[in-house]
C-alpha cells in the first residue's frame, strides 16, 4: 500500500510516508485515494452515461463505507465493483446453481467490451519500461539498442521507425513484449 500511495501522492507525502495508521487516518487516506481514482476515471474512461454512473456507484459505495466503523469490507466491495465494471460489467451470479460453471461464466461483455490499444509511441515507451523493469527478459537492453540505432541511422528516424527496425532485428524480444 505504501508503494501505491507513493505513486499517487509522492514518496515524501504524509499520505505515503506513515508506517502505521489509526482507523481515522486510514479513512482520510482512502478518501484521498478515491478522489484520485475519480480523476483517473473522468480523464480516461470514454463510455456511455449508464456505464459512468455504474462506475461512480463503485466509488460512492467505497466512500459510504468509510462512514462505518468497520469500513474495510464495504471499501473493498466498492473498489472491486469499480474494477469489474472497468472490465465490462458487474457480474450477477446470485441465481447460479451448484455445479460446473457455464462456459461464459467469466465473460463481462454483455453491455460493452474492453479493448486495449497501444499507439506506436506507447509501444516505444513500453519497450523502455520493460528494459527498466526487466520483465520479460530481453536479449539486449533497449537503451543500448536505441543508442546503436541512433549511431547508425542518426536522429532523423522517428520512434515508429525505430520500433519497426526493432521488430525486424529483434523479433524474439519484440514478440515477448507485444505478442
Amino acid at each position: 500500500m505504501k508503494t501505491q500511495l507513493s505513486r499517487f501522492f509522492g514518496s515524501t507525502s504524509q499520505l505515503a510516508s506513515a508506517d502505521a495508521r489509526t482507523p481515522a487516518q486510514w479513512r482520510k487516506v482512502l478518501k484521498a485515494v478515491l478522489q484520485e481514482i475519480k480523476g483517473y476515471v473522468a480523464e480516461n474512461v470514454d463510455s456511455d452515461e449508464m456505464h459512468k454512473v455504474i462506475l461512480f456507484s463503485g466509488i460512492l459505495a467505497a466512500e459510504e463505507a468509510l462512514k462505518e466503523d468497520d469500513f474495510w469490507p464495504g471499501y473493498v466491495e466498492g473498489i472491486t465493483r469499480l474494477m469489474l465494471i472497468l472490465l465490462g460489467d458487474y457480474p450477477d451470479h446470485r441465481k447460479r446453481k451448484y455445479g460446473r460453471k457455464k462456459e461464459d461464466h467469466y465473460k463481462l461483455d454483455r453491455l460493452r467490451s474492453v479493448q486495449w490499444v497501444q499507439t506506436p509511441e506507447q509501444r516505444f515507451r513500453t519497450l523502455f519500461h520493460v528494459g527498466i523493469v526487466g520483465f520479460p527478459e530481453l536479449s539486449s537492453d533497449p537503451r543500448e539498442v536505441l543508442r546503436s540505432f541512433r549511431d547508425h541511422f542518426g536522429y532523423k528516424p522517428t520512434h515508429t521507425d525505430f520500433m519497426e527496425w526493432y521488430r525486424k532485428c529483434y523479433p524474439n524480444d519484440y514478440a515477448a513484449i507485444f505478442r
